[in-house]
């Protein structure tokens, strides 16, 4: 595990998770995304699945056009958001609309997030290796 200190966030590169926790007030914008996708540029390539688990406990605000951006990335198989401030309003169902059908979703554990991004990856995998049989 890789452990990286951005200036807006906290991210924990695993073999095939990114576990990452935003700084309080900040906005999440194209230009911080364009920061982390070369973080997973350089840790993951553009071959190797993984899914990216955020834990939600601090204020913050995001474009949600960047999940669009990110959708391109076929490795990025989905996103699973931990919400642990249950006062605040969900934006998962409407952020969702912009990543891949099916592939974000909202959970009240990390164990839950983990086990579903895991299974998400298994799933990517599959698809590539019937693909690969099929050429």
């Amino acid at each position: 595990m890789k452990r990286v200190d951005l200036n807006f966030g906290v991210f924990e590169l695993h073999s095939q998770i990114i576990i990452g926790k935003m700084n309080e007030g900040i906005h999440y914008d194209v230009y911080k995304n364009k920061v982390f996708n070369n973080l997973i540029d350089t840790f993951y390539g553009t071959l190797k699945p993984f899914s990216f688990i955020c834990i939600r406990d601090k204020n913050y605000s995001l474009d949600p056009m960047i999940h669009r951006y990110n959708s391109k990335y076929e490795n990025f198989c989905s996103i699973a958001v931990v919400e642990r401030n249950l006062m605040n309003k969900s934006t998962v169902q409407l952020e969702s609309i912009f990543f891949k059908p099916g592939k974000f979703c909202k959970f009240l554990s990390v164990t839950e997030a983990i086990l579903w991004a895991n299974h998400q990856i298994a799933l990517k995998r599959l698809e590539t290796e019937k693909i690969n049989l099929l050429n």
